[in-house]
């Protein structure tokens, strides 16, 4: 308890000082440039209030994700990196204004700051930097439009990336958006007869975006994306220390861990879900009855022990602590898969289950039952979750 005490307070020193720097960086950094600009001292003044507002929107989004654990994969966790990406990507902004307006690469700064944040923050963040861009250079609302809604689609194709990484069609589609946006804003409104040099500065964006989401999408794979694999292999090992004294205490509690992760790894497979957070889910979601009580606080305990990662702590405590709301679509995969497998397990022990008719009782129930109401978990995605459920009817009938 020490131990989670100590983490809270130096994670909320780092919330203050991420806060702090960003705020400070965005606003003094803004006037200068605005200064060194030449531009008069009402342009000034108007720059750097405006970009107060936009950053303190920005932290305001952060504390509204932090509190309602919105934040995508472990950024909620990592306030100092995501603190760097926004520096950077600050930086980024003032050189952009130096640039003919053609080649901003703002597709690539949209996605890297969503990637390590949210889609709300990432825009949001985005869009400030970009309007600090157009401020600073004097380039119209047309410019500002277009990286814009290329930046939104970009960022929107690249949300929710898990260990399948599929890039292809994002990285494809969010440059064709940007190289027709290029024509349309830019090209065409050249003054110019229509020739190949007016493509010239459109065609380096792109390749230079490009580039950029590639870098970028390498350092994602290897903080978050794959991050914890490891880890998830020890852990979700069915030789793995806990889950021995698991089995060593109770076979029926210790099979019934292994069922439920089955379904918990095909389900989320199938709705491209995050699969290893998922099977420990659960393979866990019961683990504190090794010291006596199944809660959510001994099984953060556990987990901080064990060092499990960050998505699989936030599954278990949503599961678990009932003053924390169902959001995430990989605790309701681990709700249905326990109430599936605990009912037809306990409806074995009398008579022959009818599985079509229990798996049907137990979706109208929880839907009923106001638990989902918080989760962004479609009715098609339960759907499917049912339907994989009355698809193990064969397998049902070896569980024990």
């Amino acid at each position: 308890m020490e131990k989670i005490a100590k983490d809270k307070l130096k994670y909320g020193k780092n919330i203050c000082l991420s806060a702090a720097v960003m705020f400070s960086a965005t606003v003094l950094s803004v006037c200068v440039f605005s200064y060194l600009k030449g531009l008069d001292g009402a342009d000034v003044i108007r720059n750097t209030v405006m970009s107060g507002i936009g950053v303190f929107t920005v932290l305001l989004f952060m504390a509204q994700a932090k509190a309602g654990s919105l934040f995508e994969y472990d950024n909620g966790e990592h306030m100092l990196r995501f603190m760097a990406v926004y520096l950077i990507c600050l930086a980024f902004a003032f050189a952009i204004a130096y640039l003919p307006a053609a080649g901003w690469p703002y597709l690539a700064v949209f996605v890297f700051l969503t990637l390590f944040s949210n889609l709300q923050i990432g825009i949001c963040a985005g869009t400030i930097l970009l309007a600090v861009s157009i401020l600073l250079s004097g380039n119209g609302a047309e410019i500002f439009i277009l990286y814009f809604v290329c930046g939104f689609a970009g960022a929107s194709l690249f949300k929710g990336l898990n260990e399948a990484y599929k890039i292809g069609i994002p990285v494809a589609v969010s440059l064709m958006f940007l190289l027709t946006g290029e024509t349309a804003c830019v090209v065409l409104y050249a003054n110019e007869t229509l020739k190949p040099e007016l493509f010239l500065i459109p065609l380096i964006n792109v390749i230079a975006c490009l580039v950029l989401l590639l870098i970028i999408l390498r350092v994602f794979s290897a903080l978050v994306i794959y991050k914890h694999r490891n880890k998830y292999m020890e852990i979700n090992d069915q030789e793995y220390t806990l889950l021995v004294e698991l089995k060593e205490k109770s076979k029926k509690e210790y099979y019934q861990a292994v069922h439920t992760a089955h379904f918990c790894e095909r389900i989320s497979q199938t709705l491209s879900l995050d699969v290893n957070a998922s099977k420990t889910g659960g393979y866990y979601r019961r683990i504190g009855i090794l010291r006596g009580e199944n809660t959510w606080e001994v099984v953060s305990e556990i987990a901080a022990e064990h060092a499990f990662p960050p998505e699989a702590v936030r599954i278990l405590r949503e599961f678990l602590d009932k003053t924390v709301p169902i959001r995430q679509k990989e605790t309701v995969v681990l709700l249905m898969s326990d109430a599936v497998i605990n009912s037809i397990l306990q409806v074995k022990k009398n008579e022959k289950p009818d599985y079509d008719k229990i798996i049907e009782t137990i979706f109208k129930r929880k839907m009923e039952s106001g638990v989902l109401k918080d989760c962004i978990v479609t009715m098609e995605e339960l759907n499917w979750m049912k339907t994989i459920f009355k698809e193990g009817k064969l397998y049902y009938d070896f569980l024990h």
